[in-house]
């Protein structure tokens, strides 16, 4: 689906005056006139006319199903069998199961509930596998030691090495010695670094291992990769880096898009494993019960209720070390069923450090962001001593820091009690979901999407609906995929009972959930499609498919449900299985002016929303956008470097739209156009309004309507006094720490950080 042939459509594309159910039909008919393509997509014709058919019910999980099973008989395009290939045996068997309907869904999910599930065989490739030294040459061949830690390796230890899947006996270091142009130079020169007296303290170093984040937007080769358990071990390293005159960043699950990470030559510290970070599909979060030893857990991955006060009455201290991912945290409240993290993102394959250091958020206009929650940051400084912060005043900057203060090991986190979630998701018309503004033209809205009967009384309550959402909610957030008639709405208040919680999503709902993002990635492939699109005249065909298919896959229930708060915040399970692009912006919300200046106006929120929603219909030819458009409604923030600071009194409008990795080379061109829009607001006094870009989201390369690159705008003017007033905190922790700040720069700084903080140094 990458490389769409296009043909040209005279005037409006059919999404710009057909639903979603009608452009289904369209491809349907199609179908019928087409036998050539008909017999390429055995049985899609049958399964959109049934679908369609009011006298038959086509369930989500048949329609995934039966859409699963088109490109699996057609002897045409193997998308579906390329995307089973990256599945582990157990896991293709559970597809295959049940796109052949050997059995149902409950059945195929099942196994989530017991120990052996999907994932636990690359659980167990990890721990058997190295714990002591990798080597990736740059020939390409791979080598491990496998079975024995740095400190124990002498040669003395019978263990195995493995070279490109082929086994043999010995010491790792008796047989290296065979091989000293590739590695023997490495071990020596590592020897400070991989031995000592903590034995226990282990670090796996892999050299030239290419590095790759998750959005394949960045890409760079460190001279070597590092994999501590222990504070010991990174405070190794940094005095390593310290004594060779090398740099050192941090990476998790890798999943920001901007340029915020390491840089080759130097050293990248991995807060997981790398076969957890960068195996996609991951499926760690798909497995309802595990037993604890398989979720490896080390000194960086501790969760513990600490002595201390917090800032709230009734609140909890938790020390959480920065490699513990989301999923661990949930699990671990949800066992504990006494204490809450009350904000979140929506991934569980993220870890603490991850979504810290980049200020990520949750949704809720009461929340502001996780770093707001720091209340002590643990490093290792530039000399690798173990420093704290937890002065209220320099945590402004220590808690959303990007890494540049030093290797952050353990946070302090402020927890609630637990609360439970009342979600009841829903779908309804786009228009009513979130009104457009008052003074758009009506004219410019797609007829597929109008609703021509709605009275000024129905538009009046839609509008004061989603106010009171936007406002109260404790949790508020829209989807609306590309060219869909409906909105997504996923807005939930809490409750302090708990009779009656459940655990969400079920075994069987986690299971559609993964089966959703198998289907997307096999129909991102699907290059049957281009010709489908070529035989309709359907631009939109392919994605009316991807958008029909994911709105399927999204709940919407009559009565609320109860569930833990943490359940509810990682609603979506396995996200990280599909790639995709993903540009955010932070829109301050304004006040109203009939005398209410505490009360937010929403008709900047409502703006933002329509005017993405048609840029995308504006570009229906190519179709850049293949994944929602989403929006939160959140509070601000104190943290310095905070998109969301100063609007802790109104609150902060996160939109963002994301597409498919298909689509890259769509993608810069639409998102600017989006961006512009965006970028243009201005308040009443006709003064521009402070939007700024997400830290962790899509900014580099792209430019702002002048021209000029965007982050040219973050440097001066978007954050032109907060970066004065971050560095200068900064250098008030290196003076009572013992550093300075052009010791930051030589240590834990990259290409892009030395030209926003340190040009002048």
């Amino acid at each position: 689906m990458g490389d769409f042939h296009h043909a040209p459509h005279p005037g409006h594309s059919a999404c710009w005056d057909h639903t979603v159910d009608e452009r289904i039909g369209l491809i349907a008919n199609g179908l019928s006139s087409d036998e050539e393509i008909r017999k390429k997509l055995p049985g899609l014709r049958t399964l959109l006319n049934e679908y369609l058919s009011p006298d038959v019910t086509v369930e989500p999980p048949d329609f995934h199903r039966r859409l699963l099973g088109v490109f699996r008989k057609s002897d045409y395009d193997f998308a579906y069998q390329k995307c089973l290939e990256k599945l582990t045996d157990d896991e293709r068997e559970r597809v295959e199961k049940f796109v052949a309907e050997d059995k149902p869904l409950q059945d195929v999910s099942r196994d989530f509930d017991m120990c052996i599930s999907i994932g636990v065989r690359e659980h167990l490739q990890h721990l058997l596998g190295v714990d002591c030294l990798a080597r990736v040459s740059s020939d390409g061949v791979q080598v491990h030691a496998i079975g024995a830690s740095a400190g124990e390796a002498s040669g003395a230890v019978s263990t195995q090495v493995e070279v490109d899947g082929l086994t043999t006996s010995g010491s790792p270091f008796e047989w290296l010695k065979g091989h000293d142009s590739i590695f023997h130079a490495f071990v020596h020169k590592l020897k400070d670094l991989l031995t000592g007296h903590d034995r226990g303290h282990k670090v796996i170093v892999y050299r030239d291992a290419k590095f790759q984040n998750w959005g394949k937007v960045i890409e760079y080769v460190p001279q070597f990769t590092c994999i501590p358990n222990s504070v010991a071990g990174v405070q190794r390293i940094v005095r390593y880096a310290k004594d060779h005159n090398m740099g050192v960043r941090c990476a998790g699950f890798r999943h920001s898009w901007a340029p915020i990470f390491g840089r080759s030559g130097q050293i990248t510290i991995s807060l997981l494993s790398l076969a957890e970070a960068t195996r996609i599909p991951n499926f760690t979060a798909l497995s309802k019960v595990l037993p604890e030893w398989l979720l490896h857990k080390n000194e960086l991955q501790t969760i513990e209720v600490v002595k201390g006060t917090p800032r709230v009455k009734g609140n909890t201290l938790v020390r959480v070390g920065v490699s513990a991912t989301n999923e661990q945290m949930r699990r671990w409240c949800v066992e504990n069923n006494k204490l809450t993290y009350p904000l979140n993102v929506i991934m569980v394959e993220m870890t603490v450090g991850g979504t810290n250091g980049p200020i990520c958020h949750g949704a809720g206009r009461r929340h502001k962001t996780l770093s707001d929650l720091v209340r002590k940051v643990e490093y290792v400084d530039c000399n690798g001593k173990l420093q704290v912060v937890d002065d209220p005043r320099l945590l402004l900057a220590a808690a959303g820091c990007f890494g540049l203060m030093g290797v952050i090991t353990h946070l302090t986190l402020e927890f609630e009690p637990m609360s439970y979630a009342l979600m009841k998701p829903e779908k309804i018309p786009v228009m009513r979901a979130i009104p457009p503004p008052a003074d758009m033209d009506k004219n410019t809205i797609p007829p597929a999407l109008r609703l021509p009967n709605l009275t000024p009384a129905d538009r009046a309550a839609d509008l004061a609906r989603f106010k009171d959402l936007a406002t109260n909610a404790y949790y508020s957030e829209w989807f609306w995929f590309p060219y869909s008639d409906k909105c997504w709405i996923n807005c939930w208040d809490t409750t302090p009972d708990g009779s009656g919680a459940i655990d969400y999503p079920s075994s069987a709902q986690t299971f559609m959930m993964f089966v959703s993002q198998f289907t997307m990635n096999v129909l991102q492939n699907a290059t049957i499609l281009n010709e489908l699109i070529s035989s309709l005249n359907l631009n939109e065909a392919a994605v009316t498919l991807i958008s029909k298919a994911a709105m399927f896959a999204l709940p919407a229930w009559d009565q609320p449900v109860k569930t833990y708060v943490t359940d509810a915040l990682h609603f979506q399970r396995g996200i990280q299985n599909v790639r995709v692009l993903d540009v955010e912006v932070e829109i301050p919300l304004q006040p109203t002016l009939d005398g209410k200046p505490d009360v937010p106006d929403y008709e900047v929120v409502q703006r933002a929303w329509w005017d993405a929603i048609l840029v995308c219909y504006r570009n229906s030819d190519t179709c850049p956008q293949r994944m929602p458009l989403e929006m939160r409604i959140m509070g601000g923030s104190d943290i310095v470097m905070a998109p969301q600071r100063g609007n802790n009194k109104l609150g902060t409008c996160a939109i963002e739209v994301l597409t498919l990795e298909a689509a890259g080379h769509l993608w810069i061109p639409y998102t600017e156009e989006v961006l512009a829009k965006w970028l243009s607001y201005t308040d009443a006094e006709g003064n521009a309004i402070k939007t700024r870009s997400h830290w962790a989201k899509q900014w580099d390369g792209i430019k702002t309507a002048d021209g000029k690159p965007w982050v040219e705008r973050m440097k001066n003017v978007d954050y032109k006094d907060a970066r004065q007033e971050f560095m200068g905190l900064l250098a008030e922790i290196g003076k009572r720490h013992g550093w300075t700040l052009a010791d930051l720069k030589r240590r834990f700084s990259n290409d892009f950080l030395d030209g926003f903080y340190f040009d002048d140094l």
